[in-house]
C-alpha cells in the first residue's frame, strides 16, 4: 500500500471513529474480501461477522457520518496541504464511495408505499377518536383528508394533500393533527410522529425574511410529513404569498439567492455557487392551515386559488355537554393511571368532582382549559406523595371540600386545584398600594380592575360572551410622580388576580425599540414585546419614539407595537410614559394609537405636606427617623420648590435626595460626637436647598 493509501485509509478510519466512537481495523484482501474485522463495544470484541451486520444496520451513524463528510471539505483542503496528497485523493464523493464499499451500502428508511389505506385508517380511527371524544364529525373529516392522497395518488412535486382545519380556540385542532401523526408513524406510513407548526404571527415585517425562510426550509427538509400553519392572519403579506405557492405550485420560488451553511438558509453575497437554493419545495408534505376563524374567511388571505387547491375543509365545533364529559372521563382515566404508574398511588374521584369541573374550565379555551386542571391535579398529587412520604400503592380519594377539589389521605387534605390567582399576593400588593403617599385616584382605578377581572371570568365559566375592555394605559405627569412605582405593582396586581400570565414588568426607551441600521428595528422591537408577554411593557417617555414624518425607524417601531398590541390583547398590557403635552402630540403618530389607550391616567405633582410623608417613608425604609423640627422646616421647603419648580426637583426624587444627603451628614455629626443618636436626622442634617444645575 503506498503512502497516499495509507493517508487515505487513516483519514477514513478518523472520520468513522469521529461518527461511531470506536476503531475500526481491517484490511481488504486482493479477491475483494476483508480480513478480520473487530470492533471493541467496552469490554466486549464482536466477531467478524457481528461487526458487519452491526455496521450495515447503522443507518444513523452512516447518515450522520455522511452529514459529517459534507462538513469537511475544509479541512480536507488542509489536509491535502499538509500531506501533499492531490485533489484527487481528497475526493468527497470518491472517499464517500470507498466508506461505502467498506462498511456496505445504507439505505435510507423509507414510508411504507404499498399497503391497505382503509384498513390501516379504520385501525387507527377509534384511537383518534378516544383521544379527540366529543369532535367525532372533525375526525371523520381529518382522517378523510389524510387517507385521500392514498387513495387518489399524487402529483409529482406537490403537497400530498392541502388541508384547512377550522374551529374555536380549545377544540382539540392541534391534538387531533398530532394524534393523526402519531398514529401514522406507528402504523409506518409516516418516517415520524412529528408535526412542523410555523407560527406566522412571528413575521410581521419583510425585514424578517430570512428568518421566515430559514423556518420554512427547516420545516420542508425535516423527517415530519406534516407542516402545519397557523395565525396566517396576522403575518406579513409576502409571506403569504410564498406559502400561497407551496399550496398551489408544489414550490415557492425566492427573490434572493440562498445556500446552505452548516444546515442553515443563509443569503448568498457572491454571485453564482454551487448548489444555490433558489426555491423551496412542498416535498411531498401535507400542508395544513389551522384558523380559529371561519374557514369561508381564509379566502380573504391566500384567495380563490388557493381555496381551490384545498381538497378536504375540517370543521371543529365548541364543546357540548356531552362532549365535555365524554373528555373529562377520559382525562380522569388518563390521570388515573398516571398515578397508578408514576406516583405509585390509587386515586379515585366521584361525580362530584366531574362535575365541578365541567363548571369551572375556561370556556373559551374549552379542550385545552380541561386539559390544565388535570395537569395541575396530577402536579397537587404529586406534592402529596412528597410531603406525605406515600408511593406504595396508597388509596386517595379526591373530593369537593369547600367549593373546590380536595385529596384525603389519612385523615389530611390537599387542594388539587393551582389557582392562577394569589390571595395573599394580592394582600401583600394591596398593603404595598396604601403605603404610597397620595395618587388616591390612580391606586382607586387599579383596584377597580379586579371586579372587571372576576365578573368576566365568572362569564367565561359559564360559557357567555365577555366583554373585554382595553387595558393599556398613558401614564402622564412629571418626573418622580410614582408613575414606574404604580406600573410595577400593576403587573404583580393583575398576575395576582389573574388577568396577566406572568406579572413582569419590562421598563423600555427608545433606545431599545429603535435600532441604527434599516430592517432591524422590527425584528429588534418585537424581541422586546415577547419578552413582557403575559406582563407589563412600559417604554418611559414613549413620545420620544416619534420624531416627526421623516422618522421611519420610530415609524417602524410604532406600527409593530400596535400590532402586536392587538395579538396579544389578552395577555400583555402597554403603558406609555411621558409628559402630558408630549404625549398629545405622540398619540397623532399612528391612527391606531389613540383608540388602543383610552386609559389616560394623570400623576399630579406632590404636595409639601405629601413630599414630607415620603422623606418620613424613605427614611424609615433605611433604619432612620426624623425629628419634628426638621419635618416642620421641611414642609414649607417642598411646599416652595413644588410650587415653582416642581418637573425640575423631580417630586419624589426630591425627598430622597434630601434623605440620603442628610444622612450623609449626620454621619459626620456623630463621629463628632459620638453619645448622639445613630438612627435620629435633625433639622440640622437638612440643607433645604435644590441643585438644579445637577438635575439637568
Amino acid at each position: 500500500m503506498s503512502d497516499k493509501d495509507k493517508k487515505r485509509e487513516e483519514e477514513k478510519n478518523r472520520l468513522w471513529e469521529e461518527v461511531m466512537g470506536k476503531n475500526r481495523t481491517y484490511n481488504k484482501n486482493e479477491d475483494g474480501t476483508f480480513s478480520d474485522v473487530t470492533l471493541t463495544m467496552g469490554d466486549h470484541v464482536v466477531t467478524t461477522d457481528e461487526t458487519m451486520q452491526q455496521l450495515k444496520d447503522a443507518d444513523s451513524a452512516f447518515a450522520e457520518l455522511q452529514k459529517i463528510l459534507e462538513n469537511q471539505q475544509k479541512e480536507l483542503e488542509k489536509l491535502s496541504r499538509d500531506t501533499g496528497l492531490s485533489a484527487e485523493d481528497v475526493d468527497l464523493d470518491k472517499l464517500s464511495k470507498e466508506l461505502e464499499e467498506d462498511y456496505g451500502s445504507v439505505e435510507q428508511p423509507k414510508p411504507k408505499e404499498d399497503f391497505n389505506s382503509k384498513e390501516v385508517f379504520d385501525e387507527i380511527a377509534p384511537v383518534i377518536k378516544e383521544k379527540i371524544s366529543g369532535e367525532e364529525e372533525a375526525v371523520n373529516q381529518l382522517l378523510t383528508a389524510f387517507r385521500r392522497p392514498y387513495v387518489m395518488g399524487t402529483e409529482e412535486g406537490k403537497p400530498k394533500n392541502v388541508i384547512l382545519v377550522a374551529g374555536p380556540k380549545g377544540t382539540g385542532k392541534h391534538s387531533a393533527i398530532a394524534a393523526m401523526a402519531r398514529c401514522l408513524y406507528e402504523k409506518q406510513v409516516f418516517l415520524s410522529d412529528q408535526v412542523d407548526t410555523i407560527d406566522m404571527s412571528r413575521y410581521t415585517s419583510g425585514s424578517q425574511e430570512q428568518i421566515f425562510l430559514q423556518d420554512l426550509y427547516g420545516a420542508l427538509n425535516s423527517n415530519s410529513s406534516v407542516v402545519c400553519f397557523e395565525k396566517f392572519e396576522t403575518s406579513f403579506p409576502s409571506f403569504l404569498r410564498m406559502v400561497d405557492s407551496l399550496a398551489i405550485d408544489g414550490k415557492t420560488v425566492l427573490s434572493k439567492r440562498y445556500v446552505l451553511s452548516k444546515g442553515v438558509l443563509v443569503e448568498n453575497q457572491t454571485g453564482l455557487v454551487k448548489d444555490a437554493v433558489d426555491s423551496l419545495e412542498a416535498n411531498g408534505k401535507f400542508l395544513v392551515f389551522i384558523t380559529e376563524g371561519k374557514a369561508s374567511k381564509v379566502q380573504d388571505y391566500f384567495g380563490a386559488d388557493f381555496m381551490y387547491h384545498v381538497l378536504d375543509t375540517v370543521t371543529f365545533v365548541p364543546l357540548d355537554e356531552e362532549s365535555v364529559q365524554e373528555i373529562l372521563t377520559y382525562e380522569m382515566n388518563e390521570l388515573t393511571k398516571k398515578c397508578s404508574e408514576q406516583l405509585h398511588i390509587e386515586i379515585s374521584a366521584g361525580e362530584e368532582v366531574k362535575n365541578w369541573l365541567a363548571m369551572h374550565y375556561d370556556k373559551t379555551r374549552g379542550r385545552e382549559s380541561i386539559s390544565e386542571l388535570f395537569s395541575d391535579m396530577y402536579i397537587c398529587l404529586s406534592e402529596l406523595v412528597l410531603y406525605q412520604n406515600i408511593g406504595n400503592g396508597e388509596q386517595v380519594q379526591i373530593v369537593v371540600k369547600d367549593d373546590a377539589p380536595t385529596a384525603v389521605y389519612n385523615e389530611s387534605s390537599t387542594l388539587v386545584v393551582r389557582s392562577k390567582s394569589s390571595s395573599k399576593e394580592l394582600e401583600e400588593i394591596n398593603a404595598e398600594m396604601d403605603e404610597i403617599v397620595g395618587l388616591t385616584e390612580v391606586k382607586e382605578y387599579v383596584r377597580s380592575l379586579e371586579s372587571h377581572v372576576k365578573i368576566q371570568k365568572q362569564r367565561k365559566e359559564q360559557g357567555m360572551k365577555t366583554a373585554e375592555v382595553s387595558k393599556h394605559m398613558i401614564f402622564t405627569g412629571n418626573p418622580g410622580t410614582g408613575k414606574t412605582t404604580i406600573a410595577r405593582l400593576l403587573s404583580r396586581y393583575m398576575k395576582a388576580i389573574g388577568a396577566l400570565s406572568q406579572g413582569q414588568l419590562v421598563e423600555v426607551t427608545r433606545a431599545d425599540l429603535v435600532a441604527q441600521y434599516v430592517g432591524q428595528t422590527a425584528p429588534l422591537t418585537m424581541s422586546v414585546i415577547k419578552s413582557a408577554i403575559g406582563g407589563v411593557l412600559f417604554i418611559d417617555e414613549a413620545y420620544a419614539l416619534y420624531r416627526g414624518k421623516d422618522d421611519a425607524f420610530g415609524l417602524e417601531a410604532i406600527d409593530t407595537l400596535v400590532k402586536a398590541m392587538e395579538d396579544n390583547r389578552d395577555n400583555l398590557i402597554v403603558i406609555l410614559a411621558g409628559y402630558k403635552k408630549e404625549m398629545n402630540v405622540f398619540l397623532e403618530a399612528n391612527s391606531g394609537l389613540k383608540s388602543r389607550f383610552p386609559n389616560i391616567i394623570f400623576f399630579p405633582d406632590y404636595t409639601g405636606e405629601e413630599l414630607v410623608k415620603i422623606a418620613e417613608l424613605q427614611a424609615k425604609s433605611k433604619g432612620y427617623v426624623i425629628d419634628e423640627e426638621a419635618k416642620e422646616k421641611l414642609l414649607p421647603f417642598f411646599e416652595q420648590v413644588q410650587a415653582e419648580h416642581a418637573a425640575e426637583a423631580g417630586n419624589g426624587r426630591l425627598s430622597r435626595n434630601e434623605v440620603e444627603e442628610a444622612i450623609l451628614k449626620q454621619s459626620r455629626r456623630i463621629e463628632a460626637n459620638p453619645e448622639e443618636q445613630l438612627d435620629l436626622l435633625k433639622a440640622e442634617d437638612f440643607d433645604y436647598q435644590v441643585n438644579f444645575k445637577e438635575m439637568e
